[in-house]
């Protein structure tokens, strides 16, 4: 499969598929990939190791790079933040095992809170086997399905701290973990008051990247990450956090700039 060698690498480092809480399995995301002519394509579901072997992929006519990825959850200053891991290639078996575990909590947490809203859902087999992550995502589709509010959109009031705690995990460990791993790291969709806050003590963790490319940033907020990155010298990643359930298609989003090439540059290093 040939690429045009002037055209720009498009890359989306953060999809989802539903084996989170993604609308769409991991086989139709990457269809719509090589329908998009996405050439790099990272699908991070939450705290779940990836299903998908890393490599190349020639589908729907184009061949598209499939990294090994996940997003994982952590607290920081009362806080839950999510950490982009990139494994350069296969994910080591103690990450598959460290997921498998964030997993089997999340069906845990899963099933309390829907005890405490009164619903009859129960995490599955695969939630429990810690191959499938349960999110508040699916606590509103379960308020939905029982009628206790008439929009999924109105069942966030009812998910506070209170019903669904967060997790009990540090972010700062997460990055050390996923650096012990080999692996590659960005700070996915940070705010920058955040990251004026933490960025410093995050990347003297280890953290490698921030998310300062995604859809919908406001230029202010672009501006303002960009700079940190570049005073700590790290990694600008993008990414479309594309879930399926809202307008818009995958590939709408580009990440084809000189950041683009950077984190191909360190990941392949």
């Amino acid at each position: 499969m040939s690429r045009d060698p002037c055209r720009l690498l498009r890359l989306d480092l953060h999809v989802h598929s539903d084996r989170s809480d993604g609308k769409f399995p991991v086989e139709e995301v990457l269809r719509r990939a090589g329908l998009a002519k996405i050439d790099v394509l990272a699908i991070a579901d939450h705290d779940l190791a990836p299903e998908l072997p890393a490599g190349i992929v020639e589908v729907e006519g184009h061949a598209v790079r499939l990294l090994a990825a996940a997003e994982v959850s952590g607290v920081h200053d009362g806080k839950e933040l999510h950490l982009l891991v990139y494994f350069r290639g296969q994910p080591p078996a103690e990450a598959t095992t460290f997921l498998q575990g964030r997993c089997q909590a999340r069906a845990e947490r899963f099933d309390r809170a829907a005890e405490r809203l009164g619903l009859t859902d129960s995490a599955d087999a695969d939630a429990l086997a810690g191959t499938r992550s349960l999110t508040r995502h699916h606590l509103a589709q379960a308020l939905t399905r029982a009628g206790k509010v008439a929009r999924q959109s109105d069942a966030w009031r009812h998910l506070g701290r209170d019903v669904v705690p967060l997790i009990e995990f540090t972010y700062l460990d997460a990055i050390r973990l996923a650096r012990s791993w080999g692996a590659l790291t960005s700070w996915a969709h940070p705010a920058l008051a955040d990251a004026n806050l933490y960025l410093d003590a995050f990347v003297k963790a280890g953290l490698q990247g921030v998310e300062a490319s995604r859809p919908g940033l406001d230029r202010p907020t672009r501006n303002g990450l960009r700079r940190l990155a570049k005073k700590h010298d790290i990694l600008v990643t993008g990414g479309s956090d594309w879930h399926g359930w809202w307008p818009g298609n995958l590939g709408d989003f580009r990440f084809d700039d000189e950041h683009a090439r950077r984190f191909i540059e360190h990941l392949d290093a």
